[in-house]
């Protein structure tokens, strides 16, 4: 008896230790990602198949059949859909990390931590298209992070009246270079924007208590071998060559490139004559009381980073900074630490003067806001002037309700500025909303990259506005979305108390139906002006706005009136646009906007092309006009993609009032990784 006793003992203690080993060296196979799913690689993943319709906030069940997958290895994550869509499928964008309101989406969001606060959000289209963000506080995110992942669809099947469509999409996630990950355990939303057979959209989640784009309720996914920790070093290089000839002159050529290197939490970014013949041409444009017109920033040097230098008085605004000779930028980030350091200098004018900056940002973000700081330093050699701005910033969010608040204090050592206010969070599931804020800038107040939405010298004034309103969505076939706020908003110049605007607001939005949109905008506004002989005067500006958005299968237009008395003129300003697709390759968009006021008639054309040939050679032009400035730009782009960030263009660039002004442009730029 004692020696089979013991005997069993030792089987036992084998078998503990076999058993033990093989969790220890569990190797689930890697699905191969190519839209197509194997019941062999996917079967010993985590199943969806029971999802939770959260806008409108229905909790309805029996909406488009799904069934989602999940499995890891050491080094990815990987996604599966089964999707059998009831209702419409739009998949319209052809550019990567751009989509419109209308088009089908399928969120993940990821939080690696574990902790409900940081993570990433993943989003994908059935054209293969990608977007990626990254998320901070819970619901914060910048679309300038990238990540290289991959997703695959296919689609066997259109949705028709009698019968639902089929598709499958293949997703993996690299996470071995991503940082501070759980070793036991992280969260995961998947969420999905959907149409019903009527034609109403709507969202579902794998959670009945899912928030849209939001880490604060997740699933929890016990891993069954921990992610690895890789070091994530990559080291790459992109130089590259222009020729170029313009109008009655010689061929010629400019080197530059850029060199990037990431350690972990650390970037460096190094820039040397920054090329901008392939970068999208700014979209003309024209706006009331002379606001400045806020441009997009296109240049990788800058795009990437911006989450880090954004604050809430928009003191760095980078497309301030042009023609960039030489540039460095260094970024730190860790779960609440982000640090950015950024020197430029721009190319010198006919006199050999250059413009630099020296601008600096650090950032703490704890679970409920964040405090940061700015340096920011310049030197314009050609007027001998030379600026030193300090600034502090910080937010606050009530943890239990959509409450926060927010503010920013900055001084050139000659005048000040501040913001300061608050906002009662908007619901996309419905519910009351509002905000708030003041600005105060001082007459000596300069900062040579701030950006004010309203003036075109920011300083000597101050500016007040409060808004609230309220947002509906309901699960019906009309009116399923009802939106109505109103306003108050002041503008005056400190030194003489002269009002720029004062104006009270109001307007309603809703969806009539599955096709149809609208919106209804009421002003009311009370700016100071002068008359003929000099003196000050009080105009009253009562304006309306009518705008109607139809959406027509895969495509859409847009088109509204804005009208009403303007400074002593009557303004008309009538404006339609348009987004089609066409076989999933053919990309048009384009707007046109005629104003009419005092002697000013003007007609503003955009037309936007994308034409995929091939998979890696696209076709991409733009063409835009202002008659009454009689600018014309003709921008075209032949792009052929190597891989990755490698590229070679020929590029065509047609200028002036009748495209007289040519310049011709050849770029190749090739990628070199490390």
């Amino acid at each position: 008896m004692v020696k089979f006793t013991i005997l069993y003992l030792l089987i036992s203690l084998i078998l503990i230790d076999v058993t033990y080993s093989q969790s220890q060296s569990y190797k689930p196979q890697a699905p191969s990602i190519n839209g197509k799913i194997n019941e062999d690689e996917w079967g010993d993943g985590v199943k969806f198949d029971k999802f939770y319709s959260f806008i409108p906030t229905t909790g309805m069940t029996n909406m488009d059949s799904t069934i989602v997958y999940v499995k890891q290895t050491d080094d990815a994550i990987y996604f599966a859909f089964r999707y059998w869509p009831k209702g419409k499928v739009i998949r319209k964008s052809l550019t990567r990390d751009r989509s419109t309101e209308e088009e089908n989406e399928f969120f993940i969001l990821l939080d690696l931590e574990n902790k409900n606060q940081n993570g990433y959000c993943f989003a994908f289209s059935f054209i293969d298209n990608q977007r990626d963000q990254i998320v901070y506080n819970q619901r914060n995110m910048s679309s300038e992070w990238d990540w290289k992942w991959e997703n695959k669809t296919t689609v066997f099947r259109e949705p028709t009246d009698t019968e639902p469509g089929y598709i499958e999409t293949e997703i993996k996630i690299p996470v071995d270079k991503m940082q501070n990950k759980n070793k036991k355990q992280i969260g995961f939303d998947i969420q999905m924007f959907a149409y019903k057979p009527d034609g109403n959209y709507y969202y579902y989640s794998i959670l009945p208590n899912s928030e849209l784009l939001s880490l604060k309720n997740l699933y929890k996914m016990d891993l069954k071998t921990p992610f690895k920790e890789t070091l994530n070093l990559n080291v790459n290089a992109i130089p590259f060559v222009v020729g170029d000839k313009f109008n009655d002159s010689t061929y010629g050529a400019r080197f530059g490139g850029d060199f990037n290197v990431s350690l972990d939490r650390h970037t460096f970014k190094g820039t040397i004559n920054t090329d901008e013949s392939t970068l999208e041409a700014d979209p003309f444009a024209f706006s009331f009381y002379n606001r400045p017109i806020f441009l997009q920033e296109k240049r990788p040097f800058f795009s990437k980073d911006l989450d880090i230098y954004r604050s809430t008085m928009d003191l760095f605004y980078t497309r301030a900074i042009e023609n960039i000779e030489l540039g460095g930028n260094y970024t730190y980030r860790s779960d609440n630490m982000k640090l950015g350091s950024i020197y430029v200098q721009e190319e010198p004018d006919v006199a050999g003067n250059r413009n630099q900056f020296f601008i600096m940002r650090p950032r703490y973000d704890y679970k409920d806001g964040n405090i940061g700081g700015f340096f920011i330093y310049s030197k314009d050699k050609t007027i001998g002037d030379q600026q030193r701005v300090m600034s502090f910033d910080g937010s606050y969010r009530f943890p239990t309700n959509p409450l926060r608040f927010y503010g920013q204090f900055a001084s050139n050592f000659n005048g000040n500025a501040l913001k300061a206010g608050g906002f009662y969070q908007f619901n996309n599931q419905g519910g009351f909303y509002a905000d708030w804020a003041y600005t105060r800038v001082d007459q000596d107040f300069r900062a040579p990259t701030y950006f004010s939405f309203q003036l075109q010298r920011p300083y000597d004034f101050d500016e007040i506005f409060t808004s609230a309103g309220h947002n509906f969505v309901y699960d019906r076939k009309w009116f399923t979305d009802f939106n109505f706020s109103g306003g108050f908003y002041k503008l005056r110049r400190m030194s003489d108390d002269f009002i720029y605007q004062q104006r009270i607001n109001g307007n309603v939005y809703f969806k009539l139906n599955n096709m149809i949109s609208m919106s209804n905008y009421v002003e009311y506004n009370r700016p100071n002006d002068f008359d003929d002989q000099g003196n000050l005067i009080t105009r009253t500006n009562l304006n309306h706005e009518v705008n109607v958005n139809v959406l027509l299968g895969s495509n859409t237009v847009n088109f509204g009136y804005f009208y009403g008395p303007y400074f002593g003129s009557y303004i008309k300003n009538p404006y339609a646009s348009c987004n089609f697709i066409f076989f999933e390759r053919l990309a048009f968009r384009g707007s046109i906007s005629y104003v009419d006021f005092f002697d000013i008639k003007q007609t503003i054309y955009n037309l936007r092309l994308d034409y995929r040939i091939l998979d890696k050679l696209f076709f991409r032009s733009f063409y835009g006009r202002n008659t009454y400035t009689k600018n014309a730009l003709l921008n075209t782009m032949l792009q052929y993609e190597f891989f990755a960030g490698s590229n070679a263009y020929f590029v065509l660039n047609l200028e002036g009032e009748k495209l007289d002004y040519t310049r011709r442009y050849f770029k190749i730029g090739y990628e070199f990784s490390f």
